[in-house]
């Protein structure tokens, strides 16, 4: 009896040790939150504040994870967009990647099916390599990511053919 308690201690404790473990996949790693920071616009022909050539305005990023996508909502007293996005791990890093249909109208052709967390390459310090090797063609242009040490997120994004690009340190 005894060692049937102390077996059954045993398996509790391996059980709760091996559940707080970290995982390596995009969910463990700490990107959702708040980013204050500025928006600069880059429009042609409109009269808004933020929307004259190369004006800095001050902007929000609020960033939360829908499953294992990056919802983004930018926003400011001028400007107000949400943008869904995929993350990879680059080293340290997270890079990040248009979905769905706004990757197909970027790129041409719709991602690669993916089986699990971001094709499936948890464990991969450089999800990001293998992301542009199986997704993408030499010359695609990507728009941004997080700084992990730096706790900073940027991002360039196009709307109606006019170019905004966000920086912002997580509060």
């Amino acid at each position: 009896m005894k060692s049937i308690l102390k077996l059954m201690s045993l398996s509790l404790f391996v059980l709760v040790v091996i559940s707080c473990e970290k995982d390596d996949d995009l969910n463990s790693i700490d990107v959702a939150g708040t980013y204050e920071g500025t928006l600069i616009a880059d429009v042609s022909g409109k009269s808004s504040d933020v929307s004259k050539t190369n004006a800095e305005t001050p902007a929000t990023a609020d960033i939360t994870m829908v499953g294992d996508q990056i919802q983004v909502h930018f926003y400011n007293d001028d400007f107000d967009t949400t943008v869904m996005l995929d993350g990879f791990r680059d080293n340290d890093d997270v890079q990040v990647c248009l979905t769905g249909n706004d990757f197909e109208s970027m790129y041409g052709h719709m991602p690669a099916e993916r089986s699990g967390m971001n094709g499936g390459m948890m464990g991969n310090t450089n999800q990001w390599m293998q992301h542009l090797s199986d997704e993408h063609q030499q010359g695609d242009q990507h728009f941004g990511g997080f700084d992990m040490s730096e706790d900073k997120f940027e991002y360039t994004f196009n709307i109606d053919s006019n170019e905004y690009h966000f920086q912002g340190t997580k509060q």
